[in-house]
């Protein structure tokens, strides 16, 4: 059923009970009637008004167990969001850039322990030789600017990763905790081009994205376009505020390359960064929650996966000021983000309330991608409430 929803009409044939909407906000797709709660938890986050469209997706053992979406595409709530509609997951992505670089790791062509500039040797430059590859992919390395690209210059090809290669690092590398907001993707993008000789899009497409057939790209080809949301930014977001006005603030600096007037709809934003939806990075995810292999497909190897899901780092962020706990690309469990209630758990949050981690211990995913920004510090109450109904299914 991919309709709108009437308060006499379930939401699929695999639920058991009826979610209550105003008839006027769709609500489609499916859900084993054991997460029931998690609809009725989506169709109440839709009623408040605050949100705009999402969809949310679980899997246990890699099989869906919920996978819903609400809303509409639109800020103007005209075109109800579709089951293959797309949207900016922010920094969810940045853990599906480093699993590139991770899988790189099993497969023997990247060593984590070998120096970045060992496979892209322009990064030597600034005092960079010797800088690991662990270190890159632990938010280590020192390099949280790329101060050589100029204002705006994000989508001149060649201008960032020059300026990076550049760099020199703002404090002596492995010294200071510090979330590489803005250059950990495209630090990790060309990392993956100079060791696969391929681009990360085309990596992550090919090795990732196919054969799992997860709904979610580092950069979208152009007929992709017509599958997103639009993205819809909500002034006193901090992360957003740091970055577009809070001219002292290291985010507005690290930041500098974006075009101020960029509102992440842009045709040239949406073949940069990472977009998808909950149902394509819960696949992804449900991979990593079952060891790495899913349907006998190997995406990273289990060790890999292993070491880095282990704590590289627990303390405050000199980005955000906010105390964060790292692994080697994916956030751990912390008091900023409680990245769902497992000891165990992995993933990565987004600015403004997109999710995806792994429970290992339940071999469980979730996902959660919204297309409004919620003006939060965390991943915000709709998804919360979300992650919440879950675990009172599955415990």
């Amino acid at each position: 059923m991919h309709g709108p929803l009437s308060s006499s009409e379930p939401v699929s044939a695999k639920s058991s009970a009826v979610a209550r909407l105003p008839s006027s906000i769709p609500l489609s797709g499916e859900c084993d009637p054991r997460f029931d709660k998690v609809r009725d938890v989506l169709a109440r986050n839709m009623a408040a008004g605050d949100e705009v469209g999402c969809a949310v997706a679980v899997t246990i053992d890699g099989r869906p167990v919920v996978d819903l979406w609400a809303g509409y595409r639109d800020a103007a709530r005209t075109l109800p969001w579709e089951a293959h509609t797309i949207t900016d997951m922010k920094s969810v992505g940045k853990s599906i850039f480093a699993l590139s670089v991770l899988r790189l790791v099993g497969q023997g062509v990247i060593e984590l322990d070998a120096p970045v500039a060992r496979y892209w040797p322009d990064f030597a430059q600034g005092g960079k030789a010797d800088l690991p590859v662990r270190v890159l992919l632990g938010h280590l390395a020192g390099l949280p600017y790329a101060d050589a690209a100029p204002i705006g210059s994000l989508y001149t090809p060649g201008v960032l990763s020059a300026a990076l290669a550049a760099q020199t690092p703002e404090w002596p590398p492995g010294t200071q905790h510090c979330y590489h907001s803005f250059t950990f993707p495209p630090l990790c993008a060309e990392l993956v081009r100079h060791a696969s000789g391929r681009s990360a899009h085309d990596f992550h497409r090919d090795e990732i994205a196919t054969p799992l057939g997860a709904e979610y790209w580092l950069g979208l080809d152009d007929a992709q376009h017509a599958l997103c949301a639009q993205y819809i930014e909500t002034p006193g977001t901090p992360s957003l505020e740091g970055m577009k006005r809070i001219t002292t603030s290291p985010l507005y600096r690290a930041w500098r390359p974006l075009p101020r007037d960029e509102d992440y709809n842009s045709a040239a934003w949406r073949r940069y960064a990472g977009h998808g939806n909950a149902r394509g990075m819960a696949r992804i995810y449900a991979a990593l929650a079952m060891g790495g292999t899913i349907d006998g497909y190997e995406v990273v190897s289990a060790d890999v996966l292993r070491e880095a899901t282990a704590a590289t780092w627990q303390g405050q962020d000199f980005m955000t000021k906010r105390p964060f706990s790292m692994g080697l690309g994916f956030m751990l469990p912390g008091p900023s983000f409680a990245i769902g209630q497992g000891a165990r758990n992995f993933g990565h949050p987004g600015m403004g309330g997109a999710i995806a981690f792994a429970d290992p211990d339940r071999r469980m995913s979730f996902a959660y991608s919204p297309n409004r920004m919620s003006p939060v510090s965390d991943i915000g109450p709709w998804a919360t409430a979300l992650i919440e109904a879950v675990y009172t299914c599955v415990d």
